[in-house]
């Protein structure tokens, strides 16, 4: 069953990766690098404009986005999202928090600052199988960070989908590749700390599969939209 809800674009689900940070070198920043962030939270009202922030011991921003100069963010494996610097206090605001300077940015196009597909999607089944070998013996799935989480099928089953249509709510996707994991899913998502080697849990019971770019230690797999539409909580997946 879908664990996500809303309308999805062309370029995923609405207000999913509008926004991003970059370094001094524009270069991309994320939770692999500063664990900062993992437990924040983000709401943006795109009739007035307004993002806030909250962290997790109760601070919070809520501001406009105006616009700024252009900015061109560097990816993974080079791929360049274009944007536009958010101004007001948002980059000094999150410099602080992450002690180091950093820039907040708008993509240029909506949900465009995804890493290689606008979708990603992970069975719990995937997760808890995944968690039986960790030190606790179980894995939270928002450590992953996936877009859709589902239920009711055996464990890695998604690893087979690649190339196939998948019917979610009203919105139909094309399932992709696997999603080859980073150190981001080292990081407890409510501390950000390091705290458990999912890396290495995933090289000695998965090892290195193939993936897009060759072979990497994969779970979860990517999508594409075809068709637009409503995906709610609790919504089957009828797989074609």
């Amino acid at each position: 069953h879908g664990g996500e809800c809303g309308a999805h674009a062309a370029d995923g689900a609405i207000g999913d990766r509008d926004f991003f940070m970059v370094d001094d070198k524009h270069s991309l920043v994320s939770i692999t690098r500063i664990g900062t962030f993992a437990s924040w939270r983000a709401e943006f009202d795109r009739d007035t404009d307004t993002l806030t922030l909250r962290s997790a011991d109760g601070q919070a921003l809520e501001a406009p986005t105006p616009l700024g100069k252009p900015l061109v963010g560097q990816f993974y494996d080079d791929r360049e999202v274009p944007g536009h610097v958010v101004e007001g206090p948002w980059s000094q605001w999150l410099s602080d928090a992450a002690g180091r300077p950093l820039t907040l940015a708008r993509a240029s196009a909506s949900g465009g600052a995804f890493d290689e597909h606008p979708v990603t999607l992970l069975a719990n089944e995937s997760v808890a199988e995944l968690g039986r070998h960790a030190p606790d013996g179980t894995l939270d799935p928002r450590r992953f960070r996936m877009l859709i989480g589902f239920s009711g099928v055996d464990a890695y089953t998604e690893d087979t989908w690649n190339g196939r249509p998948l019917q979610i709510g009203t919105a139909e996707l094309r399932v992709r590749g696997p999603v080859p994991r980073c150190n981001a899913t080292t990081r407890d998502p409510d501390s950000g700390a390091r705290d458990v080697k999912t890396l290495r849990l995933i090289e000695e019971h998965r090892g290195q599969t193939p993936n897009d770019f060759g072979e990497g230690l994969n779970l979860g797999v990517y999508a594409d939209v075809v068709t637009t539409g409503m995906i709610s909580v609790g919504d089957e997946l009828h797989l074609g």
